[in-house]
């Protein structure tokens, strides 16, 4: 599929993998594939995610490979596929590819390609953030802000602690620094998962404690006093900045299990907000549909089409911190400028359950009271609260995702889309 992105010359490849154990012998079976296919390849060793993505555009290849789990368990590995464009394969072009390696089809090249190695990549990534106009590194010095990240041991140590240093920052602590793929708690950044990064924050009078996923491309804040944010509103604060301080206008684009904060954001300064599936992908497809200025997922995933079209950390960081140093006061003060609302997630097997008699049950019933929205699942809309019932795309389970203003009543409304589901369970 490679071959599809370039009619002629050469072919080239970009790989990278995070720092899982199992990496070194995945990207050593991937490269020599790609190699006999005839393939170039440019291999960035151990970097995040939207690193190869940016590679991908900056050297103009023909496609990229990530092997990555993202945040999942640690014995788990994974590929990532990346198109010339340097967004990821779209569910319609991963079919393919699969439907590809299945017929066994592939031969080797009369002329093997070459392999290059290189140790530049995360600097190119740096280097275009410091790049963008709105980035301005002494303000931020003056600041001289005290940070504490957690990299969990996988990619992001090196880039996120660089980054932070050449934005002029007093202090840089990283804590599980080294990307040894060996994770000292569980990956995926979310609240429950970082309270050693929530003691260090407090322990080293940080101004503020940032966690990153092992591929690096979630972005997850704490607060000067320990406490999380939650990773809604790091992309909330992201828009925020970029439409309240830089005065950026046009479309946002989230997905529809995106905290309503970023809706608020985007309708105060007068910008359309679109919302998709679940998916970076989708979000992806959408933001270059209608021309976006930003956008993201609410996990904890920046999208900024100044630098690329993907979930990026680093750029989440960098966008964080010039929001700060403008802005004057504390992390959880800059919180509380925004919406202030409360996510709670639950689910339910869908062993033994109608799915189909459920959603259009439920759907029938609210239809004439609220908004609906069925691009992906149910997504009930109303003026105080939504809720989001879908069938997760990796676990066989219905995800129940609602928002209000209190944890309670998010809860409450939870627990009454669940037992209504359960009603179809035979």
């Amino acid at each position: 599929m490679a071959r599809g992105g370039r009619s002629e010359g050469k072919i080239t490849v970009v790989v990278g993998r995070d720092s899982r154990v199992s990496g070194p012998e995945v990207i050593a079976i991937a490269c020599d594939v790609l190699l006999k296919s005839g393939l170039d390849v440019v291999e960035c060793g151990i970097v995040p995610t939207p690193t190869v993505q940016v590679m991908v555009q900056q050297t103009h290849a023909a496609a990229g490979l990530v092997i990555t789990s993202s945040h999942n368990p640690q014995p788990w590995n994974g590929l990532k596929f990346v198109g010339p464009d340097g967004l990821f394969f779209p569910p319609d072009k991963c079919g393919e590819l699969f439907r590809l390696a299945d017929t066994g089809g592939f031969c080797a090249a009369i002329t093997h390609g070459t392999l290059k190695h290189i140790t530049t990549a995360l600097q190119t990534h740096i280097s275009l953030i410091l790049a963008l106009p709105y980035i301005d590194r002494a303000a931020i010095a003056r600041r001289g802000f005290k940070v504490c990240v957690d990299a969990v041991c996988g990619a992001g140590g090196p880039i996120v602690s660089q980054l932070l240093h050449d934005l002029g920052c007093a202090q840089v602590t990283v804590i599980n620094a080294e990307p040894t793929g060996v994770f000292p708690h569980a990956p995926e950044p979310i609240p429950c998962n970082l309270e050693q990064l929530c003691e260090a924050v407090v322990k080293t009078g940080a101004d503020l404690g940032i966690a990153v996923d092992p591929d690096v491309d979630r972005c997850v804040l704490i607060d000067e006093t320990g406490k999380p944010l939650v990773e809604e509103y790091t992309l909330a604060l992201a828009v925020q900045f970029l439409l309240g301080v830089v005065g950026r206008r046009g479309p946002v684009c989230k997905n529809l299990s995106t905290t309503r904060a970023v809706d608020d954001v985007a309708k105060a300064h007068g910008c359309p907000i679109y919302a998709t599936p679940v998916g970076e992908i989708q979000v992806a497809k959408k933001m270059v549909e209608v021309g976006a200025a930003i956008g993201g997922e609410g996990n904890g995933g920046v999208m900024l089409p100044d630098i690329h079209i993907g979930r990026d950390a680093p750029v989440a960081v960098a966008l964080t911190m010039q929001h700060l140093a403008h802005f004057g006061g504390t992390i959880s003060q800059l919180k509380a400028t925004l919406s202030q609302y409360n996510i709670v997630k639950l689910s339910t097997s869908v062993q033994g359950v109608d799915t189909v008699a459920a959603l259009e049950t439920i759907k029938n019933s609210w239809s004439s009271k609220s908004t609906i929205n069925e691009s992906d699942g149910l997504h009930i809309s109303t003026e105080n609260w939504w809720v989001h019932l879908r069938k997760s795309n990796t676990e066989p389970i219905i995800r129940i995702i609602a928002e209000s203003t209190t944890v309670a009543e998010a809860t409450r409304i939870c627990e009454e889309f669940k037992a209504k589901i359960e009603e179809f369970r035979h």
